[in-house]
């Protein structure tokens, strides 16, 4: 950690001056952020420029008024980094293939906008949700190709020190870090805190497998420590379930795929079994009370919400088939926010697939789905975490939203572990082995399967 604050400082330093100015005066930090992008471009510093993108998504979702510059400077930061790609295509010569498989949802996303009740709102978020699908992987690749495995190494450097910031904050000041008596970091809620630990995990997990020697012993177990520690303070079970799924089925896919087909079917029978003694397993491991056991039941609130969602999408074939446009969930929660908040529920849908159909109905629903699983399955001959990664973003997809927003702190990281298992690391700067998956597999090995 030391040595990439070291080798990185004057990176750091420009991350801190974003913070101060935030702190002085929002439209100064605006200013500086912006004249600090370009200046990143004019020193084709791509890395920085991807990281730094990042890095005001992560402080846009915080609540603290001091940092609400990030949430009008990751527009233009958006903006920018389009255009850079658009007109420098000498240094973007690498294919951005997410892209094509969610090109259907985009252009089915354009026409729902019509029937937006907010359609410049609509139309805002479209753009974002498709300009991000559309930049963002290009950026990871052109520095896994430029940067290799150091760009990787410095990326979990940053976001460990960031966590690092929220746990010490809770000594320092923790009005900070803390929301309703849940610990929330430096993110702007327990959940969404609980969100990002999910996908840092799964990353970091990926790299490691992907490349053994990048971290030492004493740097891995710091730095799962430090992310196992905030997971166990939001008190998520929608994280510490979606970490389960993944380290589970990443063990038995290692072993073999028909291992891990036949881990899922055991799983699916034994959902049931374990959701209705949930709240008793809770208890006799100890954990009823850091994970709610007495909310189960309920589900936060989230049963009631979703019941209110299933309403609006049957209250016409039209709302069913077509949706109501980008951001049409949020529009449909607030205006009934009242009357929700005495059935027991505040925020949105808490569910991506039931935001994606009330936004862009079931036809939406469905090419979101194609697209996701088009994606992710071009990773399966890479890497044998593929599907574990996929079932256990589908299962925290269930309890939130996030995939269907596009500038926060989850999509892009979502996009970035995209972009890691389905690069070979062949394809690193630096490294030149024909490794065929990440268990050691040749190429050869590995066609051979596939073709039988």
């Amino acid at each position: 950690m030391v040595e990439y604050i070291k080798r990185n400082l004057q990176f750091v330093t420009m991350l801190l001056i974003w913070v101060a100015c935030g702190f002085v005066e929002k439209n100064i930090a605006v200013a500086v952020v912006t004249v600090s992008i370009l200046l990143l471009k004019r020193r084709n510093m791509y890395a920085e420029l991807i990281i730094g993108f990042i890095f005001i998504l992560i402080l846009s979702d915080s609540r603290q008024y001091q940092l609400e510059f990030a949430k009008s400077v990751k527009n233009i930061y958006l903006v920018l980094l389009t255009l850079f790609m658009f007109f420098d295509k000498k240094q973007f010569t690498y294919k951005n293939t997410f892209f094509l498989p969610f090109v259907p949802f985009m252009l089915w996303s354009v026409i729902t906008l019509f029937k937006a009740p907010e359609f410049f709102l609509s139309a805002q978020k479209t753009l974002s949700y498709g300009l991000l699908f559309l930049v963002s992987p290009v950026y990871f690749i052109k520095a896994f190709h430029d940067y290799g495995k150091s760009f990787l190494r410095d990326f979990t450097w940053l976001i460990t020190i960031l966590l690092l910031i929220g746990l010490s904050l809770i000594i320092l000041k923790p009005d900070f870090v803390f929301l309703a008596g849940r610990y929330s970091g430096i993110l702007g809620n327990p959940n969404g805190l609980g969100i990002f630990c999910t996908l840092f995990f799964i990353l970091f997990s990926c790299i490691q497998i992907k490349f053994r020697e990048l971290f030492s012993r004493n740097e891995l177990i710091f730095i799962y420590a430090v992310l196992l520690l905030s997971v166990i303070l939001t008190g998520s079970r929608n994280t510490l379930t979606s970490i389960i799924i993944f380290l589970v089925f990443t063990k038995f896919y290692k072993i073999s795929y028909w291992y891990g087909f036949i881990a899922v079917i055991g799983l699916a029978f034994l959902y049931q079994t374990v959701i209705s003694n949930l709240p008793d397993i809770l208890d006799a491991l100890g954990l009823a009370k850091a994970l709610r056991a007495d909310t189960l039941e309920s589900g936060s609130g989230r049963l009631v919400a979703w019941r209110f969602a299933w309403e609006i999408l049957n209250s016409s074939p039209s709302q069913f088939f077509l949706g109501g446009g980008f951001s049409f969930d949020e529009f449909i929660f607030f205006i009934n926010r009242n009357w929700l908040s005495v059935l027991g529920h505040q925020g949105g849908v808490h569910n991506t697939y039931l935001a994606l159909w009330l936004n862009t109905g079931i036809i939406g629903l469905i090419l979101w789905m194609v697209g996701f699983f088009r994606t992710v399955f071009k990773a399966v001959p890479i890497t044998y975490t593929a599907l574990p990664m996929m079932y256990a973003v589908l299962f925290s997809a269930t309890f939130e939203a996030w995939l269907m927003g596009s500038l926060n702190p989850y999509t892009i990281n979502f996009l970035f572990i995209l972009a890691l298992v389905t690069t070979a690391k062949s394809d690193f700067a630096g490294e030149d082995e024909g490794i065929g998956i990440e268990d050691g597999t040749k190429h050869e090995e590995l066609n051979h399967t596939t073709q039988s």
